[in-house]
């Protein structure tokens, strides 16, 4: 087995496009954020403590970073010791679309949108759930391009479920990877330097999709299988998606 490395992109293009969640004014929408903080302001304190992982939030925009890290992070994980644990997406929750500020005609199969939330397009939707049903959640989510046009491919935003520590910092390799804080890491993101990340395989066995809880969340990690149904497929991604070590 062999583990794959994706770093999500670092600039605007096929894999990050520039835009906005529900922000264009020509459709009348609030802003997800917007729409976020209304719709708990509107609630009761019984149901607003509900919302916020059984807390009351210190000011209403405090709802939607707790809404990306329901995305982004692992559920019953925390943000820090003040903030509550994150809890499972509600109905409400997830954007309903992304409006672009540019034109685009070939995104990649796994785009970056705004606040590290990833997106996938139904092509490696399938190969995902094909390969782990029921492990991941997809929420649809419209890409609209300028002129009021809608990208043909259906795109869902990307729950992943999995998080793992099979991470082995005393085995890699210098220069590889480096820890800005006690528990956490990040990858020197070349093609050489995460040739010399090492994985344990009893860490990630069985796993084909996942996060490492130590690492910043712009890392996802594939299995040799879903990388090979990937490529297989003729699935465009984009550059930074790289080969790492097992031990």
């Amino acid at each position: 087995m062999m583990v794959w490395g994706l770093v999500l992109p670092s600039g605007f293009g096929d894999g990050w496009p520039d835009g906005e969640f529900e922000s264009d004014p020509k459709y009348n929408e609030p802003g997800w954020f917007g729409r976020l903080k209304s719709h708990y302001l509107d609630q009761s304190p019984e149901v607003q403590r509900r919302l916020y992982g059984g807390q009351i939030a210190d000011h209403a925009m405090g709802i939607s970073s707790y809404v990306v890290g329901k995305i982004t992070r692992e559920i019953g994980s925390r943000e820090n010791q003040h903030k509550p644990p994150f809890s499972p997406l509600e109905e409400h929750e997830p954007p309903r679309f992304f409006q672009t500020l540019r034109k685009h005609t070939d995104l990649c199969s796994i785009i970056k949108l705004n606040s590290l939330i990833p997106a996938v397009d139904e092509d490696l939707k399938a190969i995902i759930e094909h390969l782990e049903p029921g492990v991941h959640q997809f929420y649809p989510l419209e890409i609209r391009l300028p002129a009021k046009k809608v990208y043909p491919k259906n795109y869902y935003t990307l729950v992943v479920g999995t998080f793992l520590d099979s991470f082995a910092f005393d085995q890699t390799k210098p220069g590889s990877a480096h820890s800005p804080s006690p528990g956490r890491f990040n990858l020197n993101t070349t093609k050489k330097a995460m040739a010399g990340a090492a994985f344990r395989k009893v860490g990630f066995a069985g796993h084909h999709l996942w996060r490492e809880r130590t690492f910043w969340h712009d890392v996802l990690c594939f299995s040799e299988e879903l990388h090979d149904a990937i490529v297989e497929a003729g699935l465009k991604m984009q550059r930074k998606f790289h080969q790492m070590a097992e031990v």
